[in-house]
Protein backbone atom coordinates (compact mmCIF):
# COMPACT_ATOMS: atom_id res chain seq x y z
CA UNK A 1 0.00 0.00 0.00
CA UNK A 2 1.05 3.50 -0.62
CA UNK A 3 -1.06 5.53 1.27
CA UNK A 4 -0.42 9.79 2.12
CA UNK A 5 -1.95 10.09 5.42
CA UNK A 6 -2.12 14.01 5.54
CA UNK A 7 -0.38 15.73 7.56
CA UNK A 8 -2.14 17.41 11.16
CA UNK A 9 -3.60 20.65 9.28
CA UNK A 10 -5.86 22.96 10.50
CA UNK A 11 -8.22 22.73 7.74
CA UNK A 12 -11.58 20.98 9.04
CA UNK A 13 -10.58 17.80 8.70
CA UNK A 14 -8.85 16.82 12.41
CA UNK A 15 -6.58 14.08 12.70
CA UNK A 16 -7.93 12.74 15.57
CA UNK A 17 -11.11 12.18 13.80
CA UNK A 18 -9.30 10.41 10.45
CA UNK A 19 -7.20 8.14 12.27
CA UNK A 20 -9.43 5.98 13.11
CA UNK A 21 -10.93 5.60 9.61
CA UNK A 22 -7.34 4.89 8.92
CA UNK A 23 -6.57 2.25 11.20
CA UNK A 24 -9.93 0.71 9.84
CA UNK A 25 -9.09 1.00 6.07
CA UNK A 26 -5.37 -1.07 6.87
CA UNK A 27 -7.50 -3.33 9.49
CA UNK A 28 -9.80 -4.17 6.17
CA UNK A 29 -7.08 -3.96 3.71
CA UNK A 30 -4.40 -6.17 5.75
CA UNK A 31 -1.14 -5.03 4.26
CA UNK A 32 1.85 -6.63 4.71
CA UNK A 33 4.01 -3.17 3.57
CA UNK A 34 2.92 0.30 4.27
CA UNK A 35 4.96 3.24 2.37
CA UNK A 36 3.20 6.34 3.96
CA UNK A 37 3.43 10.27 3.17
CA UNK A 38 3.03 13.18 5.30
CA UNK A 39 2.56 11.61 8.80
CA UNK A 40 4.22 13.20 12.01
CA UNK A 41 5.37 11.77 14.71
CA UNK A 42 2.19 11.64 17.08
CA UNK A 43 0.05 10.85 14.00
CA UNK A 44 1.93 7.52 13.30
CA UNK A 45 2.19 6.72 16.75
CA UNK A 46 -1.90 6.92 17.03
CA UNK A 47 -2.14 5.14 14.10
CA UNK A 48 -0.34 2.33 15.28
CA UNK A 49 -0.96 2.12 18.44
CA UNK A 50 -4.83 1.70 16.78
CA UNK A 51 -3.28 -1.45 14.31
CA UNK A 52 -2.47 -5.11 15.30
CA UNK A 53 0.77 -5.54 17.62
CA UNK A 54 2.58 -7.08 14.36
CA UNK A 55 2.49 -3.26 12.70
CA UNK A 56 5.32 -1.40 13.29
CA UNK A 57 7.05 1.79 11.82
CA UNK A 58 10.44 3.17 11.08
CA UNK A 59 11.27 6.61 9.55
CA UNK A 60 12.32 9.66 10.26
CA UNK A 61 11.61 13.14 10.28
CA UNK A 62 12.17 15.73 7.60
CA UNK A 63 13.81 17.97 9.38
CA UNK A 64 15.51 15.20 11.69
CA UNK A 65 14.95 13.02 13.98
CA UNK A 66 11.13 13.13 14.84
CA UNK A 67 11.28 16.78 13.51
CA UNK A 68 8.81 17.29 10.68
CA UNK A 69 6.91 14.93 8.13
CA UNK A 70 8.15 11.19 7.76
CA UNK A 71 8.00 9.03 4.64
CA UNK A 72 7.42 6.02 7.19
CA UNK A 73 7.35 2.64 5.94
CA UNK A 74 5.11 0.82 8.39
CA UNK A 75 4.91 -3.56 7.88
CA UNK A 76 3.94 -6.72 9.45
CA UNK A 77 6.60 -8.18 11.33
CA UNK A 78 4.77 -11.09 11.37
CA UNK A 79 5.35 -11.39 7.41
CA UNK A 80 8.80 -9.24 7.17
CA UNK A 81 11.92 -9.51 9.31
CA UNK A 82 14.15 -5.95 8.97
CA UNK A 83 17.49 -6.31 7.37
CA UNK A 84 18.42 -2.73 7.32
CA UNK A 85 16.96 0.92 7.45
CA UNK A 86 18.49 4.09 5.70
CA UNK A 87 17.07 7.64 5.22
CA UNK A 88 18.24 9.75 2.74
CA UNK A 89 17.56 13.33 1.79
CA UNK A 90 16.69 14.28 -1.92
CA UNK A 91 19.59 17.12 -2.52
CA UNK A 92 22.64 16.88 -3.73
CA UNK A 93 23.67 16.38 -0.34
CA UNK A 94 21.73 13.20 0.33
CA UNK A 95 24.03 11.97 3.39
CA UNK A 96 23.28 15.76 4.93
CA UNK A 97 20.06 16.04 7.31
CA UNK A 98 17.29 18.55 6.14
CA UNK A 99 19.36 19.16 3.12
CA UNK A 100 17.34 20.57 0.09
CA UNK A 101 18.10 21.64 -3.21
CA UNK A 102 16.23 22.41 -6.53
CA UNK A 103 14.01 24.80 -5.03
CA UNK A 104 12.15 22.58 -3.38
CA UNK A 105 9.42 23.92 -0.86
CA UNK A 106 11.07 21.84 2.28
CA UNK A 107 13.12 19.17 2.80
CA UNK A 108 12.44 15.69 0.89
CA UNK A 109 13.68 12.17 2.04
CA UNK A 110 13.78 8.87 0.83
CA UNK A 111 13.35 5.83 3.61
CA UNK A 112 14.84 2.72 2.05
CA UNK A 113 14.33 -0.63 3.66
CA UNK A 114 15.89 -3.93 2.97
CA UNK A 115 13.56 -7.16 4.50
CA UNK A 116 13.69 -10.49 4.30
CA UNK A 117 10.00 -12.33 3.75
CA UNK A 118 9.43 -14.89 6.32
CA UNK A 119 7.38 -17.36 4.03
CA UNK A 120 9.58 -17.56 1.28
CA UNK A 121 12.90 -16.30 2.70
CA UNK A 122 13.22 -14.00 -0.40
CA UNK A 123 14.75 -10.69 0.34
CA UNK A 124 13.04 -7.29 -0.76
CA UNK A 125 14.16 -3.40 -0.95
CA UNK A 126 11.47 -1.05 -0.26
CA UNK A 127 11.87 2.47 -1.72
CA UNK A 128 9.35 5.16 -0.22
CA UNK A 129 9.16 8.82 -0.64
CA UNK A 130 7.23 11.94 -1.47
CA UNK A 131 8.21 13.89 -4.29
CA UNK A 132 8.01 17.87 -4.31
CA UNK A 133 5.19 19.68 -5.40
CA UNK A 134 6.72 22.34 -6.67
CA UNK A 135 10.07 21.69 -8.45
CA UNK A 136 9.59 19.37 -11.67
CA UNK A 137 13.83 19.14 -11.56
CA UNK A 138 14.03 18.64 -8.20
CA UNK A 139 11.40 15.75 -9.03
CA UNK A 140 13.85 14.36 -11.96
CA UNK A 141 16.42 14.70 -9.72
CA UNK A 142 15.06 12.91 -6.96
CA UNK A 143 14.21 10.06 -9.05
CA UNK A 144 18.03 9.64 -10.53
CA UNK A 145 18.94 9.22 -6.49
CA UNK A 146 15.99 6.87 -6.31
CA UNK A 147 17.71 4.85 -9.31
CA UNK A 148 21.23 4.55 -8.00
CA UNK A 149 19.73 2.94 -4.58
CA UNK A 150 17.69 0.63 -7.07
CA UNK A 151 20.32 -0.39 -8.86
CA UNK A 152 22.97 -0.58 -5.61
CA UNK A 153 21.05 -4.22 -4.99
CA UNK A 154 20.20 -7.20 -6.37
CA UNK A 155 17.30 -7.40 -4.40
CA UNK A 156 13.73 -6.87 -5.96
CA UNK A 157 12.18 -3.07 -5.05
CA UNK A 158 8.83 -1.72 -4.92
CA UNK A 159 8.64 1.92 -5.46
CA UNK A 160 6.16 4.06 -3.31
CA UNK A 161 5.58 7.28 -2.64
CA UNK A 162 3.38 10.62 -3.48
CA UNK A 163 4.68 12.03 -6.96
CA UNK A 164 2.68 15.10 -6.87
CA UNK A 165 2.47 14.70 -10.42
CA UNK A 166 0.15 12.28 -12.66
CA UNK A 167 1.01 9.19 -14.97
CA UNK A 168 2.89 10.30 -17.98
CA UNK A 169 4.51 13.47 -16.14
CA UNK A 170 8.86 13.34 -17.35
CA UNK A 171 9.39 11.44 -14.04
CA UNK A 172 6.76 9.06 -14.37
CA UNK A 173 8.27 8.67 -17.69
CA UNK A 174 11.73 8.02 -15.83
CA UNK A 175 10.99 5.41 -14.12
CA UNK A 176 8.46 3.57 -16.28
CA UNK A 177 10.23 4.02 -19.59
CA UNK A 178 14.19 4.96 -19.10
CA UNK A 179 14.39 2.45 -15.83
CA UNK A 180 12.05 -0.17 -16.98
CA UNK A 181 9.49 -0.21 -13.37
CA UNK A 182 6.53 -1.24 -14.02
CA UNK A 183 3.43 0.66 -12.68
CA UNK A 184 1.36 -1.62 -10.89
CA UNK A 185 -2.44 0.16 -11.32
CA UNK A 186 -1.47 0.78 -14.74
CA UNK A 187 -4.53 -1.22 -15.58
CA UNK A 188 -6.06 -0.74 -12.26
CA UNK A 189 -10.11 -0.55 -13.24
CA UNK A 190 -11.62 3.28 -12.46
CA UNK A 191 -7.65 4.19 -12.61
CA UNK A 192 -9.12 7.95 -13.88
CA UNK A 193 -10.79 8.49 -10.54
CA UNK A 194 -7.60 9.65 -9.28
CA UNK A 195 -5.94 9.68 -5.92
CA UNK A 196 -5.76 13.22 -4.90
CA UNK A 197 -9.71 13.68 -3.98
CA UNK A 198 -9.10 16.89 -1.55
CA UNK A 199 -11.85 14.84 0.74
CA UNK A 200 -14.20 15.08 -2.11
CA UNK A 201 -14.35 11.42 -3.05
CA UNK A 202 -14.17 9.57 -6.01
CA UNK A 203 -13.72 11.70 -9.43
CA UNK A 204 -13.62 11.20 -12.85
CA UNK A 205 -11.02 12.31 -15.13
CA UNK A 206 -8.50 12.76 -11.92
CA UNK A 207 -4.99 12.27 -12.03
CA UNK A 208 -3.22 9.63 -10.02
CA UNK A 209 -0.65 11.00 -8.76
CA UNK A 210 -0.03 7.87 -5.94
CA UNK A 211 1.79 4.72 -7.31
CA UNK A 212 3.40 1.50 -6.59
CA UNK A 213 6.20 0.35 -8.97
CA UNK A 214 8.04 -2.55 -8.93
CA UNK A 215 11.29 -3.87 -10.29
CA UNK A 216 12.01 -7.23 -12.35
CA UNK A 217 11.62 -9.82 -10.09
CA UNK A 218 8.29 -9.08 -8.63
CA UNK A 219 4.93 -9.75 -10.15
CA UNK A 220 1.04 -7.85 -10.06
CA UNK A 221 -1.49 -9.94 -9.10
CA UNK A 222 -3.87 -6.89 -8.19
CA UNK A 223 -4.19 -3.71 -7.62
CA UNK A 224 -6.96 -1.43 -6.74
CA UNK A 225 -7.39 2.46 -5.63
CA UNK A 226 -9.00 2.34 -1.62
CA UNK A 227 -12.04 4.49 -1.41
CA UNK A 228 -12.98 3.47 1.69
CA UNK A 229 -14.68 5.93 4.13
CA UNK A 230 -17.15 5.96 6.83
CA UNK A 231 -20.67 8.24 6.91
CA UNK A 232 -18.78 10.34 4.37
CA UNK A 233 -15.44 10.72 6.16
CA UNK A 234 -12.33 10.00 4.38
CA UNK A 235 -8.80 9.17 6.47
CA UNK A 236 -7.05 11.78 4.18
CA UNK A 237 -7.15 13.47 1.22
CA UNK A 238 -5.50 10.73 -0.64
CA UNK A 239 -6.62 7.28 -1.74
CA UNK A 240 -4.44 4.75 -1.21
CA UNK A 241 -3.38 2.65 -3.51
CA UNK A 242 -2.72 -1.18 -3.06
CA UNK A 243 -0.91 -3.73 -4.89
CA UNK A 244 -0.61 -7.73 -4.65
CA UNK A 245 2.67 -8.62 -5.31
CA UNK A 246 4.30 -11.92 -5.75
CA UNK A 247 8.39 -12.73 -5.84
CA UNK A 248 8.44 -13.98 -10.04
Amino acid sequence: MSFNLRYPAMDGHPVAERLPIAADLIRRARPHLIGTQEGELDQLETLIDLLPEEYIWLGEGHSGGNSGEFTAVILDSKRFDVEAVDISWLSEQPDTVASESWGVSHARTLTTVDVRDLESDRRLRVLNTHLDHKSERARLESGRIMAETIAETARPCVVTGDFNVATGSPVYNFFCTELGLTDTAAEVPGEDIGTFHRYKGPKAGEPRIDWILTTPGLRTLSTRIDTFEVDGKYPSDHFPVEAVLEFS
